[in-house]
């Protein structure tokens, strides 16, 4: 009886050596495969951004502006993007989006609709009339910033109103709509 139970002790033993042999030789094989072949490296610097206020857009009280009055009296949210001489051997690009946005349905119109100026040159425009269900939007892709001399800023301002289009408009006043500003950066040598 002895002599059994030693035999069925080693073969427990041989069986689980054979096991973990398998598992180690798939588990270095499966390492070595996964391997990335692209070169290059990560590095932690990036674009800094400064808001002038907040990055939260806010805004409860809604009333109709005229196009030509927006600058003066639009909700606005300035910023700056500077690249720093921490990057002067890369080329940056950013994305700015708005997420998080709450919004009444009753401003998914033609009529509410932002513009974002970069140093005082507009570089995107539009309206929330395609958001529908979603809560982030896109404001500019992502875009390579020129830059000839570190370092180097740049401001922008984001506007957003509501379009006096001399129709009644008032089941869009007093509507409430939120959103933060996102600015995503990419660094590429």
């Amino acid at each position: 009886m002895k002599f059994k139970s030693t035999i069925i002790v080693l073969s427990i033993t041989i069986i689980a050596f054979i096991g973990v042999i398998f598992s180690s030789s798939y588990a270095w094989y499966a390492y070595k495969n996964a391997e990335s072949s692209a070169s290059g490296k990560t590095i932690a610097e990036k674009p800094t951004v400064i808001f002038a206020q907040t990055e939260y857009v806010y805004s409860k009280t809604i009333m109709p502006i005229k196009d030509e009055d927006r600058y003066n009296y639009a909700n606005k949210n300035g910023f700056t993007i500077t690249v720093g001489e921490n990057l002067k051997n890369y080329d940056a690009a950013v994305e700015i989006s708005l997420k998080d946005i709450v919004m009444a349905n009753e401003l998914k119109t033609a009529n509410y609709k932002y513009e974002l100026l970069q140093d005082g040159i507009l570089v995107s425009s539009g309206d929330f009339s395609n958001l529908g269900n979603a809560t982030a939007l896109k404001i500019m892709p992502m875009t390579k910033l020129i830059t000839t001399s570190f370092p180097t800023t740049y401001s922008y301002e984001l506007y957003i109103w509501l379009s006096e289009d001399e129709t009644n408009q008032n089941e869009l006043m007093n509507k409430g709509f939120s959103a933060k500003i996102n600015v995503n950066s990419a660094i590429k040598k």
